[in-house]
């Protein structure tokens, strides 16, 4: 089958090289012109890692993660242990370990692995027409494709949303704002394989390791 998705991030790739793996013919589409290496990390729990590793994936995703073994609240205010516990127990039980990975390096190993030949970047899709048989897709940049079936995987704003809905779905706020990145591990920051929180008056810091020796940071802050 002739598979079109719209989008580039961690579901488009994801859920085309699931495709690819069973023998369809998969071609991806990203408004951006070019990736660029934004959203710092995120966590891949064990379920989303088990996914990964049916795809084949096992060795590259272990390579992105951090070991962390543990997870800590502290009280921000006075430094004391609110909790700490091992995850050891969660990951003998369901047989696999969560990664906090890279963002980018993660986006790099997907595109690798479903293949950049078949990755079209500035491509923002504008139109879409239901033909019966296939559904005929329209681009910014005025060309159109026709595929068996579009995945829309295209993020916030997403236009296949709108198409299937009949509207677009209004974005509603938190109510923190979020910084994130990624520094050099320091222990006089948090123990190096550790998920670490520090909480107070309404706020938080994380640190969660990721590979070659990094934190990722994220710090969310009630605003208005």
């Amino acid at each position: 089958m002739e598979i079109a998705i719209i989008g580039a991030g961690m579901g488009g790739l994801t859920t085309g090289i699931a495709l690819k793996k069973f023998g369809h013919r998969v071609t991806i589409y990203e408004q951006a012109e070019q990736i660029l290496p934004v959203g710092a990390a995120i966590s891949l729990w064990s379920n989303g890692v088990k996914c990964l590793n049916y795809l084949g994936l096992t060795e590259q995703v272990a390579k992105l993660g951090g070991q962390m073994n543990d997870l800590a609240y502290i009280d921000g205010l006075n430094g004391e242990v609110m909790t700490q516990f091992s995850l050891a127990p969660l990951i003998e039980e369901v047989g696999q370990r969560p990664y906090p990975v890279s963002r980018a390096e993660l986006q790099n190993m997907l595109m690798d692995a479903f293949g950049r030949q078949d990755i079209q970047l500035g491509k923002r899709m504008v139109s879409i027409e239901d033909k019966g048989q296939h559904v005929e897709i329209g681009f910014q940049d005025g060309s159109t494709v026709s595929a068996a079936l579009l995945i829309g995987a295209d993020g916030t704003h997403s236009m296949t949303r709108q198409y299937v809905l009949g509207k677009q779905v209004e974005r509603r706020y938190a109510g923190y704002v979020n910084w994130n990145g990624l520094v050099e591990i320091s222990e006089d920051l948090a123990p190096a394989q550790q998920w670490t929180t520090f909480v107070g008056e309404g706020k938080r810091a994380s640190l969660m390791p990721v590979a070659e020796h990094r934190f990722y940071f994220f710090f969310d802050v009630p605003l208005s």
